[in-house]
């Protein structure tokens, strides 16, 4: 399937202080477009009063390439057939988004084209609202339910938070779907320790999937106060 979608990158001639110049006029009007998870191609027509030409960022390049000329004089088109969004035995096939800019020959006007293709939205939340540890020292885990792949897991940003000085170490696990907690027993028996883990992960739509959890650790547990005995015959009262 093929769309056209016109870029205007436009020049201005100007009259200032009695002297005529021509004044290019940097356009604001990035573009995003949105195709299917299904493979094509789409093209986009230019108009401009110039030499334009068109590149990709070297990541568009893995799913991404221009049939026919990237390049032009005045009013023209390119086309970009790109693959597939699926399952490549390494990534998911989540959304993803290559970057064309096409730019005149001056260099001094550019329009940035943001190409989306749909696929999987990430999935990223802790499997519990409220971890809850015991008040000895030990090392816990906070699991996490994901869609993501290890390529994809590496991306995954974590925080602990709060009133924490209690939880000696913490690390995200290669996968993302754990998050190890080391901590130091709690000598209190008034007094829960909380804090807060907090992750999340930016596709490359620039949309931020986030999940937070509460962690609590118990106070220590009061121990009973021991009465000794009374003996048969102590404390009798006397008449």
């Amino acid at each position: 399937m093929k769309k056209m979608i016109k870029l205007l990158l436009a020049a201005l001639l100007i009259v200032a202080c009695g002297c005529q110049e021509e004044e290019i006029i940097t356009q604001n009007s990035d573009q995003i477009v949105v195709v299917t998870a299904d493979e094509g191609v789409h093209s986009f027509g230019v108009t401009t009063t110039g030499k334009w030409s068109v590149t990709m960022d070297e990541a568009s390049k893995e799913w991404c390439e221009f049939v026919g000329p990237d390049h032009g004089d005045g009013i023209g088109a390119f086309s970009v057939k790109y693959k597939e969004n699926k399952f490549d035995g390494v990534r998911r096939g989540l959304r993803r988004q290559a970057v064309f800019t096409v730019i005149t020959a001056d260099q001094f006007t550019s329009v940035t084209i943001y190409f989306r293709q749909s696929g999987i939205t990430p999935k990223l939340e802790f499997r519990e609202k409220q971890f809850v540890f015991t008040h000895n020292s030990e090392e816990n885990v906070l699991a996490i339910n994901t869609n993501l792949s290890i390529y994809e897991a590496g991306d995954i940003e974590y925080s602990i938070t709060g009133d924490c000085e209690w939880i000696t170490s913490h690390r995200i696990s290669t996968n993302g779907t754990e998050i190890v907690i080391a901590h130091s027993k709690n000598e209190s028996e008034d007094t829960d320790r909380k804090a807060t883990a907090t992750i999340a992960y930016t596709d490359a739509w620039g949309d931020t999937f986030t999940s937070t959890a509460e962690i609590l650790q118990t106070a220590k547990p009061v121990v009973p106060e021991m009465f000794e005995p009374i003996k048969p015959g102590e404390d009798d009262d006397e008449f």
